[in-house]
Order: structure tokens, then C-alpha cells, then sequence
């Protein structure tokens, strides 16, 4: 006799899992990786296209267009009403003076797109920084004669009177502006401002780091003597502060001579 089995629920075979589900998964996925990688390259490759077809089309008939109508002389009209904000008065000796050259680059924006809407200038400045005394600020204690031939004088420091960019030295060698910047946007007016302030600050930088403050102080307190000697003076005494008050000066009376105060 045969017998038999049946077996229960818990002993039966689960069902084999379905894998269509985690393929489909997986290939949308690499699918869409691959669009993207694509999209990118894609994207790349037009800017770069772009940005080459301007450099050898769009440049060359701008800077044509630019030689044939640009040429003529700007026509400037002044404000006829100039504003005076305010006067003064002024002594200075000027006894030092440097000029100088400074190339400064500016950049912004380079880094959105790959340059598309960047802006780039190089600037070449030239300036002049101006050092000396200012004798304004002499006051009287500073002065103190002892004697017919002697003099004491304390100078006040020297200082940069003057830091200025020479325009007509001072240019802007080379502007470029991104391709869609060029053609949607419009390049920053204020770029070119803020090179010239800093080429200012540069070369005021450039000339403290050099002698210029030592030669103007040296060249100041040789002009200053030589000033108090044609005036009569044989030793001239320069002093960190304030020259200490001298004793009453007495004169020595010529042999033969009695000096006497006059009596009202």
C-alpha cells in the first residue's frame, strides 16, 4: 500500500522572486546617467563652438565695423556750471617725488559657465606719488633763534602730499567680456573705476616700501638750512620736539661804546 503525502503551507515552496522589476530599475537609471553625461558634453561642446566662432567671426567684423565708423573724434560738451566745493590754502614743500608703473588685471565672473558670462580687463597705470612737508603746521615754538648766528628749527614730519594716476600715460591695454554677456548683458561700468583705484593704492604701496619718505625728509632739512643761511645764519639746529627757549641774548657792547635803555 502507497501512502500519500500532502504537504501543509509552511512546508511548501515559496514562489521564485520576479527580477524585471530591478532590471527596469537599473537601466532607467544608467539610461538616465548617460543623458546627463551627453546633456553636459553636449552643452560644452555649443559654448565652446560659440565662443570660437566668435573669436574668429564676430571679433573681426566688430573691430572692421569699429576702424571704419569709430574713428572720428568724440564729440565732449562740458557742464558750462562748475561747482566749487571748497578752498584752501596751502604750504607745502615738495622735496621728493617718484613715478611709476603698475599692470593690474581684474577678472570677474569667470567661473559661471566657463567664462560665458565673465568679464576680464588689464590695465597699465602710470602715477606719480609726491612726498614733503607741510609748513602749515609750524607753529611758532618751533622756531627759536639764540644768538645773531645760530637757530634752532624742529620740522614737521614728512608726509605723501600728493598720489595721482597719470591719464594720459594710463590705459587699458586689453577688455574682453564673455560671449553671452556680449550679446545679453552689458559689461560693468565700474570695473574699470575700481582697477584705477586700485592701481592708485598700488603704487602708493610700491613707493613707502622704497626710500621715498627718508629722501624727502633729508632733502627738506637741507633746504631748510639752506633757507636760515642766506637769511644770515652760520649753524642751523634741527630738533626731534619744540627747541627749548634760549637764555636772553646780551649783546657785548663795542670797545668804547656803553649800552644803555633809553628812558621815556
Amino acid at each position: 500500500m502507497q501512502k500519500e503525502f500532502t504537504a501543509t503551507p509552511q512546508e511548501q515552496a515559496p514562489p521564485p522572486k520576479s527580477r524585471s522589476g530591478g532590471c527596469l530599475r537599473t537601466t532607467a537609471l544608467v539610461f538616465l546617467a548617460l543623458f546627463a553625461i551627453f546633456a553636459a558634453l553636449a552643452a560644452f561642446l555649443a559654448v565652446s563652438t560659440a565662443y570660437t566662432t566668435k573669436k574668429t567671426i564676430v571679433e573681426p567684423v566688430q573691430a572692421l565695423v569699429q576702424g571704419v565708423l569709430l574713428q572720428a573724434t568724440p564729440v565732449i560738451l562740458p557742464d558750462p556750471v562748475t561747482i566749487v566745493r571748497e578752498i584752501n590754502d596751502m604750504a607745502r614743500l615738495e622735496t621728493a617725488s617718484v613715478s611709476m608703473e603698475k599692470l593690474v588685471s581684474a577678472e570677474q565672473n569667470n567661473e559661471m559657465l566657463w567664462g560665458a558670462l565673465g568679464e576680464t580687463m588689464i590695465f597699465v597705470a602710470y602715477g606719480d606719488v609726491i612726498a614733503g612737508v607741510d609748513m602749515a603746521k609750524i607753529e611758532v615754538d618751533d622756531l627759536q633763534v639764540v644768538d645773531p648766528t645760530t637757530v634752532m628749527v624742529n620740522l614737521p614730519d614728512v608726509e605723501v602730499l600728493v598720489t595721482r594716476l597719470d591719464n594720459e600715460r594710463s590705459y587699458v591695454a586689453d577688455r574682453d567680456t564673455g560671449l553671452l554677456l556680449s550679446v545679453f548683458g552689458n559689461s560693468d561700468p565700474q570695473l574699470e573705476t575700481q582697477v584705477r583705484q586700485i592701481a592708485e593704492q598700488e603704487i602708493l604701496a610700491a613707493a613707502l616700501a622704497g626710500d621715498l619718505l627718508q629722501r624727502a625728509d633729508a632733502n627738506a632739512h637741507q633746504y631748510m638750512q639752506d633757507f636760515l643761511v642766506g637769511l644770515g645764519f652760520e649753524n642751523v639746529i634741527f630738533t626731534d620736539g619744540p627747541p627749548p627757549i634760549p637764555e636772553p641774548y646780551q649783546q657785548d657792547a663795542p670797545k668804547g661804546f656803553v649800552i644803555a635803555t633809553p628812558v621815556p
